[in-house]
């Protein structure tokens, strides 16, 4: 047994949990689902807000070497002088493209959760399926449908929450300062 299966059968008793609160099947699949998608959400940011603390230095610098290059780059254009340009350009791009990269890495942190979740629905609903109504094209969906919609709307709802949070605190220190 590798590792990630030993992990997803430790944790089955926890995960499987609020699958049980309801008498419906049904009702109770979603709602556990929906808690999956949750705890899969939650677990994906504190993972991606580790990844910033830890990660913090080396993307200021990159950030700061990154404008830097770009004002120099400007600053020769402006100047006309092309071959400087093209030099400091080039060492823009690619203190862009690290600073880009480390970017994506930690937001990429946060995805992890998901991948433990659906292997986890697998392991437990692998042969569940879902029939649309015909009105609604009567396509055969995978168990993992249902946790991909919820994980997306709750991933685009925390967006919208931690965008507001923002808001109120820059609105706040306006007030107070």
């Amino acid at each position: 047994m590798d590792s990630a299966h030993l992990i997803l059968k430790t944790i089955d008793p926890v995960l499987i949990f609020p699958y049980r609160f309801f008498d419906n099947p049904m009702t109770g699949w979603f709602f556990g689902t929906f808690c999956l998608a949750v705890w899969s959400v939650v677990i994906g940011e504190l993972t991606m807000m580790v990844a910033g603390r830890i990660n913090r230095k080396a993307v200021s610098e990159n950030l700061e070497e990154t404008i830097y290059y770009h004002e120099q780059s400007m600053k020769a254009k402006q100047a006309g002088d092309e071959t400087a340009w093209h030099g400091i350009n080039k060492l823009a791009n690619e203190a862009y493209g690290k600073s880009f990269f480390l970017l994506m890495a930690m937001g990429m942190a946060a995805l992890w959760p998901a991948f433990f979740a659906a292997a986890w629905l697998d392991s437990r609903f692998g042969e569940l399926r879902f029939v649309l109504p015909g009105w609604a094209g009567g396509l055969d969906l995978s168990f993992l449908a249902p946790f991909i919609l919820f994980y997306i709307f709750l991933r685009i709802g925390l967006g919208h929450v931690k965008k507001s949070w923002v808001s109120t605190q820059k609105l706040s220190e306006n007030f107070d300062g």
